[in-house]
């Protein structure tokens, strides 16, 4: 119940029309109950010579003209007003039902894409992102199903009563066999339900693991050409494939043994009718008349009823088959709703505005899940200006600890602190604004030159966008192409260069008024004169912004004002450039692997 309720909580502010939906669903219901009535007026009444006595015959006989031919033509005209009437309600009932199952959906899927956002990168690095798309694309449609369901029951119950009154004042005998078929409609929908919701979920795993699958193949498709693995993959997609067809199958045969059921059910109840109906009518009007007995006219909306009536029971009996499937979705996105963010703003975290601060990594640790220490007592302080970099060999740490400085990930031990303050206390939205980061998996987007540059500030002017792109080495190429800055980027920035990607994602972080510019790899695929025109970029922003660098070509670090040479996790070394080449330790033995020859400034001779 807690389920259902929070499901269709997501329509509470659609109250008006789910009313004006359940007015009409009653409208539609009413005139259906209606509309059998100048079929059997016009057998018993009008053809037949019977008077009928019941209110539903008085009030029609009351609207038509003198005469038989009056009559059957009012019929008529009763007959296709009622219809008309109808449709009109089932085609506002269904307006009705699409606006609020479309404003559902929308604050389900925002919802749902607003807590994937929030939700830090270990989870999203521990799930497919074929999940995550099939959950925002699929599952979100569970709400909608649920309140679909909830509805149609309810209406089904007052429907059932209404009916239930009408075929009893009738012949209470006929009507209790028409209900003689319900307690198999209820067993079968209690057994067919818990395989239904078994089945269902099995079909979404393996939708989702399909969805993964294409994901991950149109990622990679140039290394499977370049590698000729064409085939290998294939079959593997052929193997996705067919596991997923085989679960809907799975599913398939279920719902055809329990449509088979339901069906004899009804085909043996319509049969029962059909005969005892019949003999009823042919003993009160032949064998023995009696007045006010069964009619044909009666067993005519007897069957019409019966149609109606047995809508209504199934969906009554078979309530819990019925909402397997939008249960299975909900659950699925309220599993990742539930989840608790780990990188969140605490309860009172305090505000930061965006300006130049000291920097302090106060004996960082860092461990991912329950592994060893990535980053191991880690001491560094950063003034506001200073140009720092952080060098080592692969995998000693450099990576991770520029991802803690945007609280991707929070240190398993110690603190990071910007102006002594730590920075789990701080609004993450604040001080992510302080941090402007340039990656090794440079992210371009699949817009223009210019947005690309100005995301990270969209209100940027295009001169100001022009000015951070010639910073970073990009205006020449961009320059030349066909459309300047307008020029359209593929997805993955695929009609760019490694090289031309990284100067554009550098002009991205140079153009927000982040505090903190920190760069991984930012030379690691530029050619030796664009490496200096970075270098030369970044050495004009000394003391204009801070900059952090990580990087294994000891060329693009030459100048920093301190040089922090990490290994195992720790900081081992610390210095300028030529201070650590004196002091002949690890940093030296990686200038000399590198051939770095750089002549010591003046004042050293």
């Amino acid at each position: 119940m807690r389920l259902y309720l929070r499901a269709i909580s997501y329509f509470r502010a659609d109250w008006p029309l789910i009313l004006m939906w359940l007015l009409l669903i009653g409208l539609s219901t009413g005139i259906g109950l209606l509309a059998a009535w100048p079929m059997a007026i016009l057998i018993d009444s009008v053809l037949g010579g019977a008077a009928g006595t019941d209110f539903l015959h008085r009030m029609f006989l009351s609207l038509l003209p003198a005469g038989q031919v009056g009559r059957i033509a009012g019929l008529a005209v009763i007959g296709l007003a009622l219809k008309v009437t109808q449709e009109l309600a089932n085609t506002g009932q269904t307006i009705a039902s699409n606006h609020l199952n479309y404003n559902g959906l929308v604050r389900v899927r925002c919802d749902l894409y607003r807590k994937l956002q929030a939700m830090c990168l270990t989870y999203h690095r521990s799930q497919p992102q074929g999940d995550a798309i099939y959950r925002l694309s699929i599952d979100t449609f569970g709400c909608q199903t649920i309140l679909g369901v909830l509805v149609n029951t309810l209406v089904a119950g007052g429907t059932l009563l209404a009916i239930t009154l009408v075929l009893a004042s009738r012949s209470p005998s006929l009507t209790l066999l028409a209900f003689s078929i319900a307690p198999v409609l209820a067993a079968a929908n209690v057994i067919f339900g818990r395989r239904f919701r078994e089945r269902s979920l099995e079909c979404r795993a393996r939708e989702s693991q399909f969805t993964t699958a294409v994901q991950q193949s149109m990622a990679c498709v140039g290394l499977v050409q370049s590698c000729g693995q064409e085939a290998q993959e294939f079959t593997r997609f052929h193997g996705t494939v067919l596991e997923t067809v085989k679960a809907w199958w799975r599913l398939n045969w279920q719902q055809m043994a329990y449509n088979l059921i339901v069906g004899a059910c009804f085909a043996i109840g319509g049969a029962l009718i059909f005969g005892y109906g019949g003999y009823l009518v042919y003993r009160d009007q032949h064998l023995h008349p009696v007045p006010g007995g069964m009619t044909v006219g009666d067993l005519v909306v007897f069957t019409s009823y019966l149609g109606m009536l047995w809508g209504p029971l199934c969906s009554i009996t078979g309530f819990f088959y019925n909402v397997q499937n939008g249960v299975v979705g909900a659950k699925r996105v309220f599993e990742v709703l539930d989840r608790d963010p780990s990188i969140a703003d605490k309860p009172g975290a305090l505000p930061l505005p965006r300006m130049p601060r000291r920097l302090d990594l106060d004996r960082v640790t860092f461990s991912y899940g329950s592994g060893k220490p990535v980053l191991r007592d880690v001491r560094v302080r950063i003034e506001p200006g200073e140009m720092v970099a952080f060098v080592g060999s692969s995998g000693v740490g450099k990576s991770t600890l520029l991802n803690l400085l945007p609280r991707f990930y929070d240190p398993t031990g110690g603190a990071i602190r910007l102006d002594g303050i730590d920075a789990r206390d701080v609004k993450v939205a604040d001080l992510r604004k302080h941090v402007a980061l340039v990656l090794q998996e440079n992210v371009i987007l699949p817009t223009t030159v210019a947005e690309n540059i100005a995301y990270g500030r969209p209100g940027a002017t295009l001169e100001e966008v022009r000015r951070a792109a010639d910073l970073a080495g990009a205006a020449e190429f961009i320059e030349h192409l066909p459309l300047g800055y307008d020029s359209p980027a593929a997805e993955g920035g695929q009609n760019f260069s490694g090289g031309q990607r990284q100067r554009i994602a550098i002009a991205r972080a140079l153009l927000t008024q982040a505090p903190f510019i920190v760069l991984d790899e930012p030379t690691s695929s530029l050619d030796p004169l664009h490496e200096r025109h970075i270098t030369d970029t970044l050495k004009k922003l000394k003391g204009l912004r801070t900059i952090i660098l990580v990087s294994h070509r000891l060329s693009t670090v030459v100048h920093c004002d301190r040089i922090y040479v990490m290994d195992g996790g720790a900081v081992v070394e610390s210095g300028t450039h030529f201070e650590l080449l004196a002091r002949g330790g690890l940093y030296a033995s990686m200038a000399s692997q590198q051939h770095l020859d750089v002549p010591a400034p003046a004042h050293a001779a």
